[in-house]
């Protein structure tokens, strides 16, 4: 008998708000999460996930059940169990929920719906700079593999997440395909009055057209997803190194060195008389 869901241990309740806007552009599009803030929502999104890790595992078992199916025994996620998941929330944006595109739009029909995108080469140069990275350096692949850092779950979470969207291929014609393909399943899925497809140029005026909320006295949201995103790798990859470094290499060099001088300590002695006491022995003499 196959174990129980993570989920299911949750227990069932009705959610808190109701859904009102699934964004469900791909990462590295636009900082809409920040904009959806600024406007007074609540979004799911992966600084959500970062700030709990108790939610890796449950958005790790919904990337394994509903989008890549590897259990034949344990049903995908469905509108219940995304409350359980998404409950607190009026909003998602962004990884990981962007890759639960169809199956978010099923469950809240009523959410209004918004595509942010700009054009292929500027996604895939700033995610090959930013995100991909945890993914393609390789001390990163390690402590993924090994599991050797509190950052693994998280490294197999973006791992999976991106092989269902593009089967782990970071740049070239598969990522360029499931681009595309992604944005455009998104604009099929919802009537028009229910979608929106906006760039990070379009500002404020579009979204909150949209939405119908007015336009904030603040200036629109315009970070450098990548460049930010870059910073916190590169002091995490250090970070990783010196973990290796104190935790696994220097114990590691100790252990090698007293194996071998616990199996070669009498010819060790004897190097010492030979060398050292051999070599003082003449000085005795005065």
């Amino acid at each position: 008998m196959s174990k129980p869901r993570l989920i299911d241990a949750i227990p069932t309740a009705p959610r808190k708000v109701p859904m009102r806007v699934l964004a469900l552009g791909l990462p590295n599009t636009g900082q809409i999460s920040l904009a959806l803030r600024k406007l007074g929502y609540d979004p799911f999104s992966m600084p959500r996930v970062l700030s709990t890790p108790s939610l890796i595992p449950l958005c790790q078992e919904a990337v394994d059940l509903t989008l890549l199916h590897k259990s034949p025994t344990k049903p995908p996620y469905t509108r219940s169990d995304f409350d359980k998941l998404l409950g607190d929330h009026d909003a998602v944006a962004q990884l990981p929920t962007c890759m639960f595109a169809r199956e978010l739009v099923d469950a809240y029909p009523d959410a209004q719906v918004i595509l942010t995108t700009v054009p292929y080469d500027e996604w895939e140069r700033g995610m090959r700079d930013g995100i991909w990275c945890l993914l393609t350096w390789r001390l990163f692949v390690v402590f993924r593999v090994l599991g050797l850092s509190k950052t693994a779950p998280l490294m197999r979470l973006v791992h999976a997440l991106f092989a269902f969207h593009n089967g782990n291929a970071y740049g070239g014609a598969e990522a360029q395909v499931a681009y595309r393909k992604h944005n455009d399943m998104v604009r099929d899925l919802v009537p028009v009055d229910r979608f929106l497809e906006m760039g990070p140029e379009d500002g404020w005026e579009k979204l909150c057209a949209f939405l119908g909320k007015e336009v904030p006295k603040a200036e629109f949201p315009r970070v450098d997803e990548a460049k930010g995103m870059r910073a916190g790798l590169e002091r995490t990859w250090w970070a990783m190194l010196r973990y290796m470094v104190e935790m696994i290499l220097l114990p590691g060099v100790v252990c090698v060195l007293t194996l071998l001088w616990w199996w070669g300590q009498d010819e060790a002695w004897a190097w010492v008389d030979r060398e050292v006491f051999g070599r003082l022995r003449p000085l005795a003499k005065f």
